[in-house]
């Protein structure tokens, strides 16, 4: 039996990716155990039976108690949430790794106390990591980064990019100068460098401009707001609805200083948008934005937005990867067989 250990997963990105797990996993060929975490919210969990799944609060105790107990069922383990087993075990291991703030934690743009959070969380990975263990990431980017951090061998990470599998192509028509940014609102989202320029832009134009948040209002700063301008706070939304934006407006914006992947940017360019997105290495290696600025610059950001509504003919954005979760759950079963 494989059990797969999603427990930590319960929002945002690893929920998307958690779901589309479901999808393919809810098979009767297949023999498993998902570990879930108490805070999950997902309809998929009613399709799963009850002695096919464990609920658990997200605690090293609860988890480490569970494998105690454990471990001796299961013939293969599937780690979906960055972190390894928190026992050593001589079990056949797999750890998804999808969180590139834990590389390299002390530099990254967030608040020290944060960073100082992910490199206990990487001392944590590290200490329980064993030689053994195989490793998955979704990019050559982060499979570089990965390395660098971890001193894995290079023949124990795979690459298995995991994304919706067939492109939404809507037909609704699209609102002009509406844009949308799906995202959480941790602050390397960057969203106050990225309301500030959508300030700064619709000063400099008559047009109207929309923009769509899913964060809460409450969750920045106020700003005073050109009369031209208008920004929408939709709060957490679910994936219809987040589809439904995508749908309807014209341009994705995504000034996310760091990601693992960057799944909205694939998503918004399956529903045709055109996304201008910060000019760095995780953007390129998913996608080719129809622009690109530097996402430390107000300025910048400020010019993109005027670039793209004063432009008649932008180039379409193009997805640059395909989806390997087919193959991801193929490498499983196949350790699963091996041991």
């Amino acid at each position: 039996m494989i059990l797969i250990d999603a427990i930590y997963i319960n929002s945002f990105g690893g929920n998307t990716i958690l779901e589309l797990f479901f999808k393919k996993i809810l098979n009767p060929e297949i023999n498993y155990h998902f570990l879930l975490d108490s805070r999950l919210k997902s309809n998929w969990v009613q399709n799963i039976k009850t002695n096919n799944y464990t609920l658990l609060d997200a605690t090293h105790a609860n988890r480490k108690n569970f494998y105690l107990k454990n471990i001796n069922g299961f013939s293969s383990i599937l780690c979906l949430a960055n972190i390894p087993p928190p026992i050593h075990t001589s079990v056949n291991t797999s750890v998804f790794f999808h969180n590139s703030l834990l590389l390299n934690p002390l530099n990254h743009p967030i608040s020290f106390k944060n960073r100082l959070i992910n490199f206990l969380k990487l001392s944590y990975i590290k200490y329980y990591n064993q030689s053994d263990y195989n490793w998955v990431v979704q990019t050559p980017y982060i499979f570089k980064l990965f390395q660098e951090n971890l001193k894995i061998n290079s023949n124990q990470v795979f690459i298995y990019p995991i994304i919706e599998e067939e492109p939404v192509i809507p037909n609704a028509k699209k609102i002009a100068n509406d844009f949308v940014y799906v995202s959480s609102v941790v602050s390397h989202k960057n969203h106050v460098r990225l309301i500030k320029a959508f300030i700064e832009a619709s000063k400099k134009t008559v047009k109207d401009i929309k923009l769509h948040l899913t964060i809460n209002k409450e969750e920045l700063t106020k700003y005073v707001i050109p009369t031209n301008l208008k920004i929408q706070f939709h709060g957490t939304l679910s994936i219809e609805a987040v589809n439904e934006l995508y749908n309807s407006c014209e341009f994705s914006i995504y000034p996310s200083l760091i990601e693992s992947f960057g799944l909205p940017l694939i998503e918004a360019a399956n529903h045709s948008c055109k996304v201008i997105a910060s000019n760095l290495p995780y953007v390129h290696e998913i996608v080719k934005p129809s622009l690109t600025f530097d996402p430390y610059s107000v300025e910048s950001i400020s010019n993109a937005i005027l670039n793209a509504i004063d432009t008649d003919v932008l180039p379409e954005t193009r997805v640059l990867v395909e989806n390997k979760l087919n193959n991801f759950i193929e490498f499983i079963i196949s350790q699963d067989v091996q041991r």
